[in-house]
């Protein structure tokens, strides 16, 4: 999980117009191999509230966000002329919740039965092999951000 505090002297709605806008943020950005996509998309009951998530294109694979995937949820306020967006980005939520309860579950038998037992290791090991490039985006995601602020502000 990481935590994003992000200023600018741009104007909300110009902020949310560039962070809406791929092509422009991503505009002479070169990438390795896969070529994120972000998705926005602002709260209906609060549109001060904006989710982000991140899709990769041009893989062999198709990038499900398996159980939510890896987004940005945060909260975009202007005050006194400066524009904060902040929030944070996590990883498959539901997904690693379930797991923690199992590697806690694990952790405690073999405490009770005095005992190592193998199966949390195995845990962990397996889930950051899995999803390792879901855990990249998080990186793309924060970098999406930082690019788009400054292009916002560049385009003033």
């Amino acid at each position: 999980m990481k935590f994003i505090k992000s200023k600018s002297t741009v104007p909300k709605e110009k902020l949310l117009k560039v962070l809406s806008d791929n092509e422009l943020v991503n505009r002479n950005v070169r990438f390795d191999k896969y070529i994120p996509e972000m998705h926005v998309k602002r709260g209906k009951s609060n549109p001060d509230k904006i989710r982000i998530t991140c899709q990769i294109k041009n893989t062999a694979t198709k990038d499900n966000a398996f159980l939510v995937g890896t987004y940005f949820s945060g909260k975009i306020s202007e005050k006194d002329g400066v524009t904060t967006l902040k929030g944070y980005i996590t990883t498959a939520p539901i997904y690693h919740f379930i797991l923690f309860c199992f590697v806690v579950f694990f952790v405690y038998r073999c405490f009770a039965l005095g005992g190592f037992n193998l199966t949390p290791v195995i845990l962990v090991a397996f889930d950051l092999i899995m999803f390792w490039r879901e855990f990249k985006k998080q990186g793309m995601i924060e970098r999406y951000i930082q690019r788009a602020t400054r292009r916002a502000a560049e385009s003033k």
